[in-house]
């Protein structure tokens, strides 16, 4: 320790052991003073942004554009990954859903088996057709026309089942969900039994979303290397690392190309700064 030191930290222990000693005689009439405090804390404020803008001024002018670019697409990407994980299904899948939601139209023609087993014969009137939901519970009725036609209107796309019954035949079963099938065809069969077919198409709905979240999250991670790309152009100790960070950056896709194309601008000021980064330094050593 110095001569200096060693008088500053006497000067201490005295105003120190000055400000012990006035509590212990006048408790009453020492008190902190919060305007002072507060002072004291904006002054360190001030003089911490202050050095923090002497430091960021220090970096050449290339390289601190380079890390606003950067910065700007990863934050772009950032926010993109954070709306669509927070994204309800339905916005994403957008008309698919909407179309579904629509009211929908389940009509069909009953049939008879005609003697030698192939269909198409007689077109009964009469026959007793029952909707019922998923569950079994009946949710509506019709009899087939003249023509052996029957429809059921204003249905939504809740999956449901129809049901054709009748003395000396079959009881046929179809599981739909309606709006995927336009016309139902059923023959009747004579026997004893049910002869139940499902009708439903294979859904793609929770793959497409589980692949949005993934794909999400992914752009989450990309942005997050954007920042390190930043940090690393900031520190100026790997060109290479720098580069490497911000290339796997542009997978953030922040604004589709708007991202992208920042994060390629600071890539090329830091091709330009190049030389200014220590590894570069010492390989022309």
């Amino acid at each position: 320790m110095n001569e200096e030191e060693e008088i500053v930290s006497v000067r201490v222990v005295d105003e120190f052991d000055d400000l012990e000693a006035e509590l212990d005689s006048n408790p009453d009439e020492v008190r902190i003073d919060s305007s002072d405090i507060r002072e004291e804390a904006s002054e360190i404020a001030i003089k911490a942004i202050h050095d923090g803008l002497e430091f960021s001024g220090s970096l050449p002018t290339v390289r601190r554009i380079a890390i606003v670019l950067i910065v700007a697409g990863s934050l772009l990407g950032l926010w993109f990954g954070v709306l669509s994980i927070a994204a309800d299904p339905s916005d994403i899948l957008g008309d698919n859903i909407q179309s579904l939601n629509a009211d929908q139209i389940i009509s069909g023609l009953i049939v008879t088996e005609i003697i030698d087993g192939d269909s198409g014969g007689d077109t009964p009137e009469g026959v007793e057709v029952r909707l019922l939901s998923s569950s079994g519970e009946l949710v509506d009725r019709k009899f087939t026309d003249q023509d052996g036609r029957f429809q059921f209107s204003n249905q939504t796309t809740e999956v449901r089942i129809i049901e054709v019954q009748s003395e000396g035949n079959i009881t046929e079963r179809r599981v739909l969900v309606p709006g995927e099938v336009s016309q139902l065809t059923i023959t009747l069969r004579a026997g004893d039994g049910v002869n139940e077919v499902d009708l439903r198409r294979v859904s793609n709905l929770e793959d497409s979303v589980r692949l949005g979240t993934i794909v999400a999250f992914f752009t989450v991670f990309s942005s997050a290397l954007g920042f390190g790309a930043a940090m690393e152009t900031l520190r100026g100790n790997s060109y290479r690392r720098a580069q490497w960070l911000s290339g796997l950056a542009l997978f953030s896709r922040g604004g589709v190309f708007i991202g992208p194309g920042l994060i390629l601008g600071g890539m090329a000021l830091n091709r330009l700064a190049k030389q200014q980064f220590s590894d570069q330094i010492e390989t022309e050593e």
